[in-house]
């Protein structure tokens, strides 16, 4: 009798077509958060692209940003003429991880490289916040929640305002909360660490917090050590690094921290700050009164309400961006929470906090950066267009150029470029100077300064070249 031999399967050779099997099979599985990636990453770049072609975007900051980051794909340090001469900006900002895109902006050397790039890190963010709550909820659930996060005010205040290095930040603490929520210690921590690189503020205000969460849960080693990394990084930071690279040897904000009180500066005006609170738990469904996860938007929150600059309270510019995923994320930990009550009233309830992140987000749309998407004057193609175009196209490359805040982008990428009529930041002679008149972007300089201006230069050896429409191109 003969001993029975096992059969043994011989591997699958791995051929293409094995790759495209398993592929087909990961992009089955995945194929709520590829999709609202993919749509959000479309939009997204819609929305900038839209605002660069048709002269929306500014030179602060998006000009100052494309200064940067060319100075970096020429290996060199970030230098912004823009805000002055030699000016470094990690003086400005602690944001090496700006330093990343430089590959990508050495072959397309245009600041739509810069908006796309935010358009998809944006995009991003949705990824691990959609596949939480597919998991732990329904898909739709995920698709509410693909919705309110893609759709949100602050996301959409963000694109409106060109471009930010908080741009990094959002799809870091997407995956890093989305971690949290899900009691995956190590990697809530892996995502926020490279926050540190993105802006000095993002170590105390969320690096720290996920650690005191942490400790707060019980795992003390983990979370002390990340709530003393981001505390002390951000300390030397701001006292040490920042001080070092700017121009002055200081920290340039320590002008927006008040005199009076802490209490008295969160009090003034408490109006639009309630409003700001307001509208942000809706974003959440007010789920994050239920969810600890709610907590790291608080240092956030308070630095800007107690700060003396008025820009940070309300919901318009960039500001509101890095509270979205961790608001979603509450939202998504607030209906986890209360579906495992396991009774109807929870589940009603849990169903009324994606109701209203959905009715708030949806209502908030028509004040939003998308809202331009679908007015047809905002697609109209007008003589000051024109005009600005046959101005621009006049200008050569690797000229010095003088410009007023809107066409500072349009010019970046190919010349040395400073704002017009501001004499704080002159630091050259200009061989061109184009003025668009029209323009709603202005910072610091006013229309009248800008006019003013114009005739002294006609008086200094400028002469007209150009002058449709109210745009204006003198050449010395």
């Amino acid at each position: 009798m003969t001993a029975s031999v096992p059969l043994v399967r011989e591997p699958r050779p791995f051929t293409p077509s094995v790759l495209l099997g398993r592929v087909t099979l990961w992009m089955r599985r995945q194929w709520l958060e590829l999709t609202s990636f993919g749509a959000l990453a479309v939009l997204y770049s819609a929305v900038a692209i839209q605002r660069q072609i048709t002269f929306r975007t500014a030179g602060w900051d998006l000009g100052i940003f494309v200064q940067a980051i060319r100075n970096y794909a020429q290996l060199r340090p970030p230098i912004v003429i823009l805000k002055g001469p030699g000016y470094n900006l990690l003086g400005d900002h602690f944001h090496p991880i700006l330093a990343v895109l430089a590959p990508f902006y050495a072959m397309f050397p245009t600041a739509i490289t810069l908006l796309v790039a935010q358009a998809i890190l944006f995009a991003l963010g949705s990824v691990p916040l959609v596949r939480w709550a597919q998991r732990a909820v329904s898909t739709r659930a995920a698709a509410a929640v693909a919705l309110v996060y893609g759709l949100s005010f602050g996301l959409g205040a963000a694109l409106a305002f060109d471009f930010h290095e908080i741009a990094f930040a959002v799809p870091l603490i997407s995956f890093s909360i989305s971690a949290l929520g899900q009691q995956r210690s190590v990697a809530a921590v892996a995502w926020a660490m490279p926050l540190i690189f993105v802006k000095e503020d993002l170590g105390l205000t969320f690096v720290a917090v996920v650690g005191v969460i942490l400790f707060a849960r019980g795992n003390r080693k983990l979370g002390l050590a990340t709530a003393i990394v981001g505390t002390m990084v951000s300390i030397i930071e701001v006292t040490v690094v920042l001080p070092f690279f700017s121009s002055d040897g200081t920290y340039a904000y320590w002008s927006r921290i008040p005199q009076q009180s802490f209490i008295s500066a969160l009090g003034t005006d408490t109006g639009v700050k309630l409003a700001t609170l307001l509208l942000t738990a809706a974003i959440a469904g007010f789920a994050c009164f239920f969810s600890p996860l709610a907590l790291a938007a608080v240092p956030t929150l308070l630095w800007r309400f107690v700060s003396n600059d008025s820009v940070y309270w309300g919901i318009t510019y960039h500001y509101s961006a890095v509270l979205m995923p961790i608001m979603v994320a509450a939202l998504i930990d607030g209906v986890v929470r209360f579906r495992r009550r396991g009774t109807k009233r929870a589940r009603i309830v849990s169903h009324g906090f994606l109701a209203i992140a959905v009715t708030t987000t949806l209502g908030m749309l028509p004040s939003t950066g998308f809202a331009p998407m679908v007015e047809p004057s905002r697609w109209a193609w007008t003589n000051r267009n024109t005009a600005i175009t046959t101005a621009l196209a006049i200008i050569p490359s690797d000229a010095s150029v003088a410009a007023s805040d809107d066409l500072i982008p349009q010019l970046t990428s190919r010349d040395t470029v400073i704002e017009f009529a501001n004499a704080t930041t002159t630091t050259i002679s200009p061989k061109w100077i184009v003025v668009d008149a029209g323009s709603t972007r202005h910072f610091k300089i006013t229309k009248q300064a800008e006019q003013r201006d114009i005739v002294l230069a006609e008086s200094s050896g400028y002469r007209i070249r150009l002058n449709e429409y109210g745009v204006t191109l003198l050449e010395r």
